[in-house]
């Protein structure tokens, strides 16, 4: 039977450069050809990550491109993977890399360090090349002076968007208490900083972070190693926020 042109601008222009009626079988197929590659061809954006949150700096940064196939980096409510917890604690996103490497539906993933860490005001600019079979990106970045705060994107569709702007709040992976300790803090709020881990009563799902409470604030019982790199215990006002934590931005290139 007579295959039928995309009734669209894109395909009726295809059409009117060859001088050819819209109703001619060859053509169509040509023009069916032509707009579907054109359809499908690769699209490049630039996501720019910029930190609103006072004292709370952060990591580098994991993202993927990917299709609906791939995993959700999280869901509200539910237990945070061991990848996205190594993420959240620590600030490493490379065992997230390598778990949407193996994964199904995953045209990139990398790891976004460069100018890492982001203090507040700073801005990561990560290009991504998105098309038709992988229209979605996620990333994730920890707010490093927290023991397990993070933020990201999970799964946006990018493709054949002209530009859109999020405003990202602060979530706790679940996976570690919150007893805002130098021994479990791995950002420069702590002099050392601490990779300890506080898992068994930690509060086992992904949620909106509480925000940084100064649960510490006047303990006098607290080891050099658990206290700031100012001596004394973290307090509220230094390193709390209040939702967004950050602004993201997306343009196309």
């Amino acid at each position: 039977h007579k295959l039928s042109c995309f009734l669209d601008d894109s395909c009726q222009q295809i059409l009117r450069t060859l001088g050819q009626k819209s109703n001619d079988r060859k053509t169509n197929m040509i023009a069916f050809l032509l707009f579907a590659a054109q359809a499908s061809a690769s699209q490049q954006y630039m996501i720019n990550l910029t930190n609103a949150a006072f004292q709370q700096p952060f990591s580098g940064i994991f993202v993927a491109v990917h299709n609906s196939e791939a995993p959700p980096l999280y869901v509200l409510g539910q237990a945070a993977s061991e990848e996205l917890a190594i993420l959240a604690e620590d600030g490493n996103p490379m065992p997230l890399v390598k778990l949407y490497n193996a994964s199904e539906g995953v045209r990139e993933t990398f790891a976004f360090t460069e100018g890492a860490p982001y203090f507040a005001g700073e801005t990561a600019s990560i290009l991504v090349d998105v098309n038709s079979r992988y229209p979605y990106v996620s990333l994730a970045t920890m707010a490093i002076n927290t023991n397990d705060c993070f933020l990201g994107l999970n799964g946006v569709k990018v493709f054949k968007t002209f530009g859109r702007m999020m405003d990202l709040p602060g979530l706790d992976s679940g996976t570690e208490e919150n007893n805002e300790l130098c021994t479990h803090i791995p950002g420069p709020a702590c002099d050392p900083s601490g990779t300890a881990r506080a898992n068994e009563t930690a509060e086992g799902v992904v949620h909106v972070h509480r925000g940084f409470i100064g649960i510490n604030e006047g303990s006098t019982d607290l080891t050099d190693e658990e206290l700031g790199a100012n001596g004394e215990p973290l307090s509220s006002a230094g390193y709390t926020w209040l939702n967004p934590m950050a602004r993201v931005v997306i343009k196309k290139m």
